[in-house]
């Protein structure tokens, strides 16, 4: 299974570029730049938490969506997301544990009892868009598989990852996603979470 998991998310790491005005779907908090975690988009008027995606629409008032998570329609020309559609919805990964150094973190994708995921993890985030229209949201030269795994009745797949006693770790963040393969046969990618080492 872990074969699987590796070839379906080395798709990810090869296929980031992609042609102007590309279909997307995204999963993430909607926020302002300077909210956004991301050092380099505080002028931006509306982001993606974490992966400081760029936001724009002439038509439907993204502020209204801010600190909200929500599944986001729209196409990307590699700098912009111009939103056709917007909607609120649950979470669908999370990263928890303690988070220190000689702790552990845990990686969950989140969604329905059968459901396939593939949890991964990187040490930066940009969005790419990797195969149909499915948004990835970690830095493709950084991305790692942390494991695949079928959501039981508690609509959760994890996966624990042990922080080494290194000190040097501290202040490092990571950012999580997983491709969630839908018992109805679609496929998804959820919303991306950041945590720091402490």
């Amino acid at each position: 299974m872990n074969r699987l998991a590796s070839l379906l998310l080395s798709a990810f790491a090869v296929a980031s570029s992609v042609a102007a005005q590309a279909p997307i779907v995204l999963r993430g908090q909607v926020t302002d730049g300077s909210a956004a975690g991301c050092y380099y988009c505080p002028g931006y008027s509306h982001v993606v938490k974490f992966s400081g995606t760029q936001l724009a629409s002439p038509s439907i008032n993204l502020l209204a969506y801010h600190n909200l998570m929500c599944k986001i329609t729209g196409t990307w020309n590699g700098t912009v997301v111009e939103v056709s559609a917007i909607e609120v919805v649950d979470d669908s990964f999370s990263i928890g544990g303690n988070g220190h150094v000689g702790g552990q973190l845990k990686f969950t994708a989140l969604g329905s009892q059968g459901d396939v995921a593939i949890n991964a993890f990187a040490l930066g985030a940009a969005c790419s868009i990797p195969f149909f229209d499915c948004g990835l949201l970690l830095q493709p030269s950084s991305l790692a598989i942390l494991g695949m795994g079928t959501m039981g009745s508690s609509g959760e797949a994890g996966t624990n990852i042990d922080v080494p006693d290194v000190p040097a770790l501290t202040g490092l963040r990571v950012f999580g996603q997983a491709l969630i393969m839908k018992a109805d046969g679609s496929v998804l990618m959820s919303n991306v979470d950041a945590r720091e080492i402490g």
